[in-house]
């Protein structure tokens, strides 16, 4: 292997390891009350639209924790156990792996520790050879060393069905929507599996054949036992079950209409050494429970005798608007399980008020569920329902900035046609911000027969009367302008137009109104479903603006918040959905520009201007939710991430707070180390460039622009040894990396000018 020039390659290294201009951590600066005189306890966690719950000792004081999964933005929340409560505890977030669709953790090597049962993960192949089937399981096991930091090793990353004689292993297929059982069903001390097979009305049976192989806990070999797990079948269009359908069961399930989902949860109900059902349908809003006459069955055969579709028939019927999933956890820490009952589907259900606690009134043994109330963790958390966007504004002119956050609203209510914004005063000071909902429908935007759907709002003050206009993009890429005609403390706008200036924004228009090129008028910088950026310059003055229906420059900055993910092995590319918040973080007279996006970042992007020629720079890295932790990464919010800035505690820096689709607000401090603009202009292979997956496996892409065509690259490990060479190809550079070793290694690029752009990657086992 050829050398590369180490004095180069440690200027290099000294340019990548310094440390990023700004740094955002978790923070909880400023209170906030949702009506009512109690403040919320935890505010800033994100909100919460389709939780999964599961206990572990996340800092290993023996004493059982809370981590909560949300399928919708796959985004995981932690909470401790402190003073007969839990407190949320965002600093494990990031020790646990990215997770897809659902997780439940199970001890599968009875080592004492928790492992996670998940969706596959397309871009973890240990062999990139074999396709990795979506809709199936994976097991990452627990292998930490140290209490109170949690490591994982990836297992399986498809889980198979080990097949006997002449039929070969096949995939567990799973459909990622459903919830599994995964549980000792037979007493052996492995864990088995039960499922409802994609298209299918019964419940099939996966056997741990481990231990009956004599083997232990640590070798997984799932075989196929049954297809008609407990003699029942579903009856799709009444959410009930055929029960001791012995013969037919199979029949049965071949005439029945097709069946799209389920969650099954196991628990001996009753203390009879077998374990029962409890059942939840995507199609209904009710649970079902089933009783398991294995105890009495001649044969020892698990077997369903009785249902009841009222459940728990003791108390409030557990019933989610739709697609109801329960998961039994010792929710009070007193030794006996408790039941959540949560939504399982990731949009068009329920999404606030959604968490049923139920508490065990019974014993340890034989349960008894009564309920409590419907806001279990969710309850003391900032959660709009079906998304937020936030927008620090001083709408009342008292010289600190209030809040107004556009939400689609609980989906029950508003069924995502009937957006609103809620707008919570600053009711403390600039010094020291405190929020207070004031009122739920502000403005009464969509009090009409025509709906303004995908509201974004942005203020500025349009007309020159000191006073913040409000102007509204929708998801037709229309442009609604409201001017605000206040008096005093009588807070008041009136609508002027519906499609202002005959703008056209692009689908899911996102405008912010500023003053890009500096020249005392606001402009607009528009954000869009793929994920560009558009910029519309006012030609008018700050009293009367005009602006033209297309763009002044289009793709402003050559930034896009439009992503590429893997999925076996190919790349997919995601809208971006990007929504814009120019600032000046570092208040140096440069701004930056924050850009919110569908995946769930939120980008920085700095020497954001008004030239049709800038190509401006990410700075990544620079976010994290552990406030001891050395270290800043890029870290995902969940989908459909908006961002805003204010100076909260009269520090001259801003905090960020940054909404998305679960409803809920995130709250970051902002670290200024230095000057984040670099205004020197960018030249083609300087230009923007994203390197991703990073940490990577197999594969590793290299984002562009065209200009960057042909240029040479090199990979090279901290040694300055070299291993894989190539040219850029336009735009997308896919470059398989299987060769490598685990470990760090360098891409770098030159152009004949000796203009060099050079990344760091980590290649993981």
């Amino acid at each position: 292997m050829k050398k590369i020039n180490l004095l180069a390659l440690s200027v290099f290294l000294s340019v990548i390891a310094w440390a990023q201009p700004v740094q955002f951590s978790i923070s909880n600066k400023a209170s906030i009350k949702m009506g009512g005189s109690d403040t919320l306890l935890f505010p800033y966690t994100g909100g919460l639209n389709a939780p999964q719950f599961n206990k572990i000792d996340l800092d290993g004081d023996n004493i059982a924790d809370l981590m909560v999964f949300d399928r919708t933005g796959n985004k995981v929340l932690t909470y401790l156990w402190k003073g007969n409560r839990f407190v949320y505890a965002p600093e494990f977030e990031s020790q646990f792996p990215p997770l897809f669709k659902w997780v439940l953790l199970r001890d599968y090597n009875c080592d004492g520790k928790l492992d996670i049962f998940t969706e596959v993960d397309y871009n973890a192949q240990p062999q990139p050879e074999k396709f990795i089937a979506s809709n199936g399981m994976r097991i990452l096991k627990n292998v930490s060393t140290e209490p109170g930091k949690l490591k994982w090793q990836q297992d399986k990353n498809q889980l198979m069905d080990i097949g006997l004689g002449a039929l070969p292993p096949a995939n567990i297929g799973l459909n990622n929507t459903d919830i599994p059982a995964i549980e000792d069903m037979d007493g052996d001390g492995d864990l088995d599996i039960l499922i409802m097979p994609f298209s299918r009305n019964v419940i099939t049976y996966y056997q741990n054949m481990s231990a009956e192989r004599g083997h232990g806990c640590d070798s997984i070999a799932f075989l196929f036992r049954d297809e008609c797990w407990g003699y029942m079948s579903y009856l799709v269009n009444t959410n009930a079950f055929l029960l001791n359908d012995d013969s037919p069961c199979y029949r049965n399930y071949k005439r029945a209409a097709k069946h799209n989902g389920s969650t099954i949860t196991l628990y001996d109900a009753d203390d009879d050494g077998d374990l029962d059902v409890i059942y939840g349908d995507p199609e209904f809003n009710d649970l079902v429970f089933l009783e398991n006459g294995k105890s009495i069955h001649k044969l020892g055969r698990d077997t369903m005798i009785s249902q009841d579709t009222v459940f728990p028939r003791n108390t409030v019927r557990a019933s989610v608007p739709m697609f109801p999933a329960s998961y039994l956890i010792d929710a009070d820490n007193d030794g006996k399980k408790d039941m959540i009952v949560a939504p399982n589907a990731e949009a068009a259900v329920k999404n606030k008020d959604q968490v049923l606690f139920y508490k065990n009134t019974g014993t340890a043994k034989v349960p008894v569920f009564t309920y409590q109330n419907n806001q279990f963790i969710v309850g003391q958390t900032f959660d709009l329902g079906g998304g937020s966007i936030p927008v620090f504004v001083d709408i009342d002119n008292d010289g600190d900035k209030d809040l107004v956050v556009a939400t689609q609203g609980e989906f029950t209510q508003t069924f995502n046609s009937n957006d609103r914004l809620y707008f919570f005063r600053n009711v403390g000071s600039a010094s020291k911000a405190a929020y207070e909902l004031v009122d739920s429908n502000f403005l009464n935007i969509n009090n009409g027969a025509t709906k303004i759907q995908r509201i974004i709002p942005t203020f500025g003050d349009l007309n020159g009367d000191g006073k913040q206009d409000l102007l509204i993009g929708d998801l037709n890429g229309k442009m609604h302008f409201y001017a605000n005609t206040s008096v005093g403390s009588n807070i008041t706008f009136n609508k002027e137009s519906s499609d202002y200036f005959s703008i056209f924004g692009g689908t899911s228009a996102a405008p912010q109104l500023v003053d890009l090129n500096k020249d005392g008028k606001l402009d607009i910088v528009m954000g869009r479903k793929n994920g560009s950026l558009a910029y519309f310059e006012n030609k008018g003055t700050a009293t009367s603006p005009d602006f033209t229906s297309t763009p002044s420059i289009d793709s402003i900055g050559k930034i896009t918040a439009a992503e590429m993910v893997l999925s076996g092995g190919t790349p997919y590319y995601f809208d971006g959905y990007s929504i814009p918040h120019v600032c000046d973080l570092d208040r140096d007279g440069n701004y930056e520009i924050l850009l919110g996006s569908e995946q769930g970042r939120v980008f920085l992007f700095r020497n954001f201007d008004a030239r049709a020629n800038r190509v401006c720079e990410e700075v990544s890295g620079i976010y994290r939710d552990n406030r001891t932790a050395s270290s800043y990464s890029n870290l995902f919010f969940g989908f459909k991430t908006s961002a805003t800035t204010a100076d909260l505690d009269g520090d001259s820096i801003p905090e960020l707070l940054i909404g998305n689709v679960r409803g809920g607000i995130r709250m970051y401090e902002t670290k200024i180390n230095g000057v984040i603009s670099n205004v020197k202009e960018q030249t083609k292979a300087n230009s923007n460039w994203v390197l991703f997956p990073n940490p990577a496996k197999s594969v590793v892409s290299v984002r562009t622009d065209k200009n960057n065509a042909g240029l040479p690259y090199e990979i090279f490990d901290n040694m300055g040894r070299s291993y894989i060479s190539g040219n850029l190809d336009a735009y997308e550079t896919l470059i398989q990396i299987n060769s490598l070793p685990p470990g760090m290694f360098f891409i770098k690029a030159m152009d004949d000018e000796g203009n060099a752009k050079v990344f760091r990657f980590l290649v993981q086992e």
